[in-house]
């Protein structure tokens, strides 16, 4: 049995139904998916029923999963999971570390662009639910780069951004980093025009990591990139996926900014899993 396609905008994404990830399916199916992530940028799995066993068997078909730090006291793991209860099924306070990285995540972003090797492709898979709200948001940044006009893609080819993630997380608050974490805030430079490497698309790898733009200040690249995020933001360059449990989405970094968007986090749980790709190419 083959996937059923089903596209999400006139623009971008689409939805695959008829099969179910799991420790059986075969490696051309696990290809399809992929893929399709690259063609459509966002790739939604709904109905799924994974285990954390289910969703690195999946991940490590297509790649190798970046192993990321899930607490301070904590070693890396590829599927990491991320709600807003605590150990003791207490709420997160909103003020807490990890709620104002929670809070930056609103900002418009791309994963793992701040260190080296970056991400490729992005997993979420949603467990518990809140009723409503906590929608994920995406932007086509290849669809953004189309629209500019042939003049301002020549002044931006070219340009180099430097990423950060303290940087990002400052915006939200966030300043105090534990011990652990300092090869997460080097600044990492990259073209603002990239190329996707499977479909020879350019793409804008504008987001809220970047810090400086060549030859700009701070200040300048901080209006300089929200004034192309906001360009880029039109209602139809954007896919809102409102949460069902089961729902497996995918995503590609190279082509696509993504933002999470506001639940009643004190009152509502939610519990997903996350997982992301490795872009070898820069070991």
């Amino acid at each position: 049995m083959a996937w059923t396609e089903r596209k999400l905008t006139e623009v971008f994404g689409v939805a695959l139904t008829g099969q179910k990830i799991g420790l059986d399916l075969p490696l051309a199916e696990r290809r399809a998916v992929y893929d399709a992530v690259t063609r459509y940028g966002v790739v939604v799995l709904p109905g799924q029923d994974l285990t954390d066993e289910d969703i690195d068997d999946f991940a490590n078909s297509l790649g190798s999963p970046i192993l990321i730090p899930s607490a301070a006291d904590e070693p890396p793991v590829a599927v990491r999971p991320f709600g807003n209860l605590d150990k003791d099924g207490n709420f997160i306070p909103r003020n807490s570390a990890y709620g104002l990285n929670q809070l930056a995540n609103m900002m418009w972003h791309i994963d793992s662009t701040y260190q080296k090797p970056r991400a490729t492709l992005s997993m979420l898979y949603g467990i518990v639910i809140p009723p409503e709200g906590g929608n994920t948001e995406f932007c086509d940044m290849r669809r953004a780069w189309e629209m500019l006009s042939p003049e301002e893609q020549a002044d931006l080819e070219g340009l180099t951004a430097n990423h950060s993630i303290a940087h990002s997380r400052a915006l939200a608050g966030f300043t105090e980093w534990p011990a652990g974490y300092e090869e997460f805030l080097e600044r990492v430079p990259r073209p603002l025009v990239g190329v996707h490497p499977d479909t020879g698309r350019k793409a804008l790898l504008t987001a809220s990591h970047i810090e400086t733009l060549t030859g700009k200040s701070k200040e300048e690249t901080t209006a300089f990139v929200a004034e192309l995020i906001q360009r880029a933001t039109v209602p139809e360059n954007i896919y809102s996926h409102r949460w069902t449990k089961g729902d497996f989405l995918m995503w590609d970094n190279r082509c696509v900014m993504h933002r999470a968007t506001p639940f009643h986090e004190g009152r509502d749980v939610r519990e997903m899993r996350t997982l992301r790709l490795m872009d070898t190419a820069e070991l």
